[in-house]
């Protein structure tokens, strides 16, 4: 097992914060945009899921 080494000084850990807050903005970026891109995909879905089932009566007379 290798052994873990902490820095002496403590500014070394500020790059690495930097670092890691953009990654997570980026990431809770990207899950707001899937979020609204499935809710868009769910609002289409149900509009043509509605204009199918209202045109079905019409299309079972043939």
């Amino acid at each position: 097992m290798l052994p873990i080494v902490f820095p002496e000084n403590k500014l070394e850990y500020i790059p690495a914060f930097i670092t890691l807050a953009i990654f997570t903005i980026f990431a809770w970026r990207t899950v707001v945009f899937f979020k609204r891109h499935s809710a868009k995909e769910l609002k289409r879905a149900q509009l043509i899921e509605e204009d199918l089932l209202s045109k079905e009566p019409k299309n079972k007379d043939l």
